[in-house]
């Protein structure tokens, strides 16, 4: 993506792209711009083109540019005045009802945003603010996170139309259990029964493949056969290590490895590139690779030994 090639798109469109960003953590790219407008002031934004949660993937100077014009509108004076007024109602009626205390932190989070210019440390003191971002995101905003410097990152909340509520899957405490039940408590990566309060239903195929078309829905009706292939179970501090080597090769190509050992049953260390990177046909380009199904790859190498003997 070429700065040069954005702008020649945009010319005489009042827009002007000055850089782009990358928060690598999430996947996400962004373009730093100024709208211009004839009657009202400049406003600087920081624009997604990728933007997992919703969806977004914009892989074109052109069509970056025509995004962009698209969304122009939104960052007049009087339609962010009418957005803050509108969004804000609605959390004014959900602190007159609020009963977790959770909840108002974040609402305090949200108010910090709505400046729509750049946040650094303007947030309330929290041991956890990705949580808080992670919650607005999931309710449909826009939300920019990205680097800026040092160890510090930029936030900006965007005046834009608020996504479909995308988040990661919620599972009834009813399909938890079932699952559990299934694997008999067995951590795919420990090989044992653990605490039952410490286990996950992972699913093999990772979100950051997702695309709007992937993400379905677990009802109790799934047959045992369907939920056994489709997840596994995993403790938390496991699950977040799946989700870190999934995302690292989701944006390098490069497969994960389980306890360093340089095997794979089905393909190799890299990610086939006849295989799409995103939606449903991407999850053939997982298997094989030991995170997806930990089990499998593990009876893999058993039967490997055993011959060996």
């Amino acid at each position: 993506m070429e700065i040069r090639l954005i702008n020649k798109w945009l010319e005489g469109k009042g827009i002007k792209a000055l850089h782009l960003l990358q928060n690598t953590k999430a996947s996400d790219y962004f373009v730093k711009v100024v709208f211009s407008f004839d009657n009202d002031e400049d406003w600087t934004a920081v624009v997604p083109y990728k933007y997992r949660r919703s969806g977004l993937d914009i892989n074109t100077e052109k069509d970056v540019a025509e995004y962009l014009v698209s969304i122009k509108p939104y960052f007049t004076k009087e339609i962010r005045k009418e957005w803050k007024k509108r969004e804000w109602a609605k959390w004014e009626e959900v602190k007159k009802n609020v009963k977790n205390p959770e909840e108002l932190v974040t609402i305090d989070f949200f108010k910090n945003l709505l400046s729509f210019k750049e946040e650094v440390d303007s947030f309330p003191d929290n041991p956890n603010p990705q949580r808080r971002f992670q919650d607005l995101k999931d309710q449909g905003y826009t939300i920019s996170i990205y680097p800026i410097g040092g160890r510090k990152w930029g936030k900006m909340l965007l005046p834009i139309p608020l996504n479909p509520k995308m988040g990661y899957e919620v599972f009834t405490p009813q399909f938890k259990s079932r699952v559990i039940r299934l694997f008999n408590g067995i951590n795919a990566y420990e090989a044992k029964k653990t605490a039952i309060k410490s286990l996950i239903p992972d699913h093999k195929f990772s979100e950051v493949r997702w695309d709007e078309d992937t993400k379905g829905e677990n009802p109790m009706e799934m047959t045992d056969k369907e939920i056994i292939e489709k997840f596994q179970l995993l403790d938390n501090q496991r699950n977040q290590q799946k989700r870190e080597v999934c995302r690292k090769c989701f944006q390098t190509g490069q497969r994960g490895k389980l306890f360093g050992i340089d095997f794979y049953p089905v393909g190799t260390g890299e990610w086939d590139k006849s295989v799409p990177q995103k939606g449903k046909a991407a999850e053939q380009g997982c298997i094989g690779c030991p995170w997806y199904d930990i089990e499998a790859w593990r009876k893999a190498v058993n039967e490997i030994l055993k011959k060996a003997r």
